[in-house]
């Protein structure tokens, strides 16, 4: 016979862990940031302020990893040198850089020169975040005497219940029909930008830049002023009602 106490109790026992997996399942996806902002004005100055993602598990710990190699990266301006494990230590070898030029300056007898200040500036932005997927902009500039500063910026995308950064394919279903409708966006904002431009893909055909950027107006395509007629960095936004059938995330 039918036990009707024990089935209230399995039916209990399904209905809590069904709260319990909903309630796991909503804490993953949560995800929210403050900033870690850093100002040294020293011989060089150094300034960042870049987004930081809370929590202790796996996600935060990978996007934040993420964003402080870029960091560290654009802070190692010295080929020979490797770059460092933390941000701290890469910006006293950035002023180590600085204090090891202005050396070689006297050493030449060039003490007397006025040397500009060496400058990093390091920025990022949380621009986009839905429930699958967060989009940050990060941007360097770093500037040590030249006549134009080294600016570097990348949209990273990331993977909001794992931190894995998403690649093209993670983003898109199918890769080289998106291609197609940028190309079409391209084209025209080309020709309402640069007169009789053309962009150089070293003879590989169009292709897409190498990150794309979301934000409440759609997909971002970015082409920088290394891969523009002109030299100039050429933008422009593909709305979501024509990229949406093209989209994972």
């Amino acid at each position: 016979m039918f036990n009707n106490s024990a089935f209230k109790r399995l039916k209990i026992a399904s209905l809590l862990l069904g709260f319990v997996c909903l309630y796991s399942c909503n804490d993953e996806i949560v995800l929210d940031f403050s900033e870690t902002s850093i100002l040294v004005e020293d011989e060089a100055v150094v300034e960042i302020n870049i987004p930081k993602a809370l929590g202790s598990g796996n996600t935060a710990a990978r996007i934040n990893e993420t964003l402080k190699d870029f960091a560290n990266k654009a802070l190692n301006i010295d080929a020979a040198n490797t770059v460092k494990e933390t941000i701290k230590e890469n910006i006293a070898s950035f002023g180590d850089s600085y204090k090891s030029f202005k050396k070689q300056m006297e050493e030449m007898s060039l003490a007397g020169t006025d040397l500009p200040i060496w400058e990093a500036i390091i920025d990022g932005e949380v621009l986009y975040k839905n429930e699958t997927m967060v989009c940050i902009a990060m941007n360097s500039s770093i500037n040590t005497g030249g006549a134009h500063g080294n600016i570097i910026m990348k949209f990273f995308n990331f993977d909001i219940a794992t931190g894995k950064e998403l690649k093209h394919a993670d983003l898109f279903v199918n890769v080289g029909e998106f291609t197609a409708v940028v190309e079409k966006y391209y084209k025209k904002e080309l020709l309402t930008t640069y007169e009789n431009g053309s962009l150089d893909f070293k003879g590989a055909g169009f292709q897409l830049p190498k990150t794309l950027g979301f934000s409440d107006d759609g997909v971002i395509i970015f082409y920088d002023n290394f891969n523009t007629p002109s030299n100039e960095p050429l933008e422009f936004t593909i709305p979501y009602e024509v990229a949406n059938k093209y989209l994972r995330v």
